[in-house]
């Protein structure tokens, strides 16, 4: 299991988590991302989804994933 973290683009942490691979990391970020922004429209400009060593897995703009 690898560790994910989801932030937003001031770098406040949304979410952290471990899952199997990728691509299961990002359908859950894309469930967190929708829940934030229903949540806090102003808080959506951008979301960072990383792996544990750092590297990019995903990012979002403004506009819904």
């Amino acid at each position: 299991m690898t560790r994910y973290r989801l932030t937003t683009a001031d770098g406040s942490v949304l979410r952290e988590w471990d899952a199997a691979d990728a691509r299961t990391a990002e359908d859950e970020a894309v469930r967190t991302v929708e829940e934030h922004r229903a949540s806090d429209p102003q808080g959506a400009a951008g979301y960072l989804l990383t792996d544990e060593g750092g590297g990019d897995v995903a990012r979002w703009g403004p506009v819904a994933p």
